[in-house]
């Protein structure tokens, strides 16, 4: 089983959390982590290294010039690193026909062979949507269908054959005003519904600031989608241990919770931590 990781500096220590939940849960099929990073520091290669040692499994790593994407539309919590599981099809190796990509922002609760193993030789990709009205209309799509893009199996030689990612930025570079959701609004008006629907289990979504959780004992991988993220001091849902218990498992053990920065995070914060208390008061 090959997977791919795909983040900026400021997401190192998150995708320390999540692959190590993935090696501890699939050790015995996982065989390579591809990376695709903007530059990786001396500090990252050593924590890598130990992963190196404790797991057997090899990590590759592409560091690469994001200025093809660097304009795009970003947000608080999406930086222009989200848009590299856009070119990484192009840069991962020719042979390979097939990766796992997962965000940063996710823990794997358990084994994901079977999802791994998915036939996908009639799809372009394979990820967990929903039927939607509103966003088929924005998007100007034909398909009822769209899809979270954190967890999606890649048919590559598909994918490369129709240039689905330079599709994509040529929507997210002419049509901005299509889109609202980064990548995945462009990956989904491109693929129009040529995916395979996979069960919510291996996506289970999170919105920690919402109080909404899909999560459950069949949960192979809980994804905190979101502006409000488990790693964050203003977080005090319960549900971001999961995460904290990776993370204290990983070369990354060391880490505190994230402080705000200015006093426009303050705010934010302050407003988050009042939107849970009214969530936690409420009777279940």
């Amino acid at each position: 089983m090959e997977v791919l990781f795909c983040f900026d500096k400021k997401y190192e220590q998150h995708f320390g959390a999540a692959v190590t939940s993935l090696i501890l849960n699939n050790a015995d099929h996982l065989t390579k982590v591809h990376i695709v990073t903007k530059k990786i520091s001396s500090n990252f290669q050593s924590k890598i290294d130990q992963l190196k040692a404790k797991a057997k499994i090899d990590f590759l790593i592409y560091e690469i010039k994001d200025t093809e994407v660097e304009n795009f539309k970003i947000s608080q919590h999406i930086s222009s690193a989200s848009y590299y599981r856009l070119l990484a099809p192009d840069i991962l190796p020719n042979q390979l026909s097939k990766i796992l990509y997962l965000d940063s922002d996710l823990i794997v609760n358990g084994s994901i062979s079977e999802l791994y193993n998915y036939d996908l030789s009639n799809y372009i990709v394979a990820a967990q949507g929903k039927k939607v009205i509103s966003t088929k209309k924005r998007l100007e799509l034909n398909s009822n269908y769209y899809f979270n893009a954190g967890v999606i199996l890649i048919n590559l030689e598909t994918w490369r054959n129709l240039n689905i990612g330079k599709k994509c930025i040529e929507i997210i570079r002419n049509r901005p005003d299509l889109i609202k959701l980064h990548d995945q609004d462009a990956l989904n008006k491109v693929i129009d519904g040529q995916f395979l629907n996979i069960d919510q289990k291996w996506n289970s979504l999170v919105d920690l600031y919402e109080g909404h959780s899909q999560a459950n004992d069949k949960s192979m991988v809980i994804h905190f989608i979101g502006s409000l993220k488990p790693w964050q001091i203003w977080c005090i849902s319960p549900q971001k241990e999961l995460y904290w218990s990776y993370l204290k498992q990983s070369p990354w053990s060391s880490s505190i919770p994230e402080l705000p920065k200015n006093s426009k995070q303050v705010l934010s914060a302050i407003k988050a931590i009042l939107k849970q208390l009214k969530i936690l008061k409420k009777p279940k």
